[in-house]
Order: C-alpha cells, then sequence, then structure tokens
C-alpha cells in the first residue's frame, strides 16, 4: 500500500511541475503574448495618465485589475530550457542574472497589484502615483533584460 501511495505522489509531483510547453518556440510565443496584452492596457492607462484620453476610473481599474494578473504569466515561459534563443528580444542576461530578473519581475507583479488596488479605492491622484511607480519598474526591467 506505501509503494501505491508513494509512486501516486510521485507521478503527482511530476505532472504538477511538467511544462505546460512542448518546445522552446511554445514558451517564447506564451510570454510574448502575455507581454503583448499588457503593454496594450498599459498603454491605455498611459493615455488617460497623461491627459490623451478622458480619465475613466472604473476603465483605469479595469486595466489595472487585467494587468496585475497578466504579469503574473510570463516568468514560468522565461524558464523553460531554450527558449533563450529563437524570435525572441529578451537578453542573455535574463538568465545569467535569473535572481535579478525576477526580483525585478515580482517588484513590477507587486507594483501591478497595488495600482489595482489603489485604482479601485477611486482616488485619481492616488492611482496616477501608484502608475508612475509601477511604469519607472516596467520600464526599468525593458532597460535590463529586453532587446529594443
Amino acid at each position: 500500500m506505501k509503494k501505491i501511495l508513494l509512486a501516486g505522489l510521485v507521478l503527482t509531483a511530476t505532472s504538477i511541475s511538467a511544462s505546460p510547453f512542448e518546445k522552446p518556440s511554445d514558451a517564447i510565443e506564451y510570454r510574448q503574448s502575455a507581454f503583448t496584452m499588457i503593454a496594450a492596457n498599459f498603454g491605455d492607462l498611459a493615455e488617460m495618465v497623461k491627459g490623451r484620453k478622458d480619465w475613466d476610473q472604473d476603465q483605469f481599474s479595469q486595466r489595472a485589475t487585467f494587468i496585475s494578473q497578466l504579469t503574473l504569466m510570463p516568468e514560468e515561459a522565461f524558464a523553460v530550457e531554450g527558449s533563450d534563443k529563437g524570435d525572441t528580444k529578451a537578453k542573455p542576461e535574463i538568465w545569467s542574472d535569473w535572481d535579478g530578473f525576477t526580483a525585478k519581475l515580482n517588484k513590477f507583479q507587486g507594483d501591478m497589484a497595488n495600482l489595482a488596488k489603489v485604482s479601485l479605492e477611486g482616488d485619481e491622484r492616488a492611482t496616477k502615483r501608484a502608475f508612475g511607480e509601477a511604469a519607472k519598474n516596467c520600464k526599468a526591467c525593458h532597460s535590463d533584460y529586453k532587446y529594443r
């Protein structure tokens, strides 16, 4: 009985940790898709913050919440072996400085979670301040870890 339970646990652990990506190009496409959605939503927020688009607190909150969720997606796709090669703008520093990269990604994730929370409170000034912090950290990661 113990052997059967142990075998079941091993199989469960293996299936949980298995990558959902069949090949490195799948991981690259996945993370690029997530970043495309982040950029589209972030751009809309920037347009509101800059006054180029009418301020809409509800829409801002919705988009900030979307981004907050989307920021959780790319990390696992960077961890796929071989995803540092191919059609990608990711710099090799992501993998050579994994701890630094994930620290900045985690900071951005926290910033976006905070922005979503602050924006739901309805204070436009506080929302714009939180947006500025998130934008600053987003740009810092691009500078260090993405080819233009």
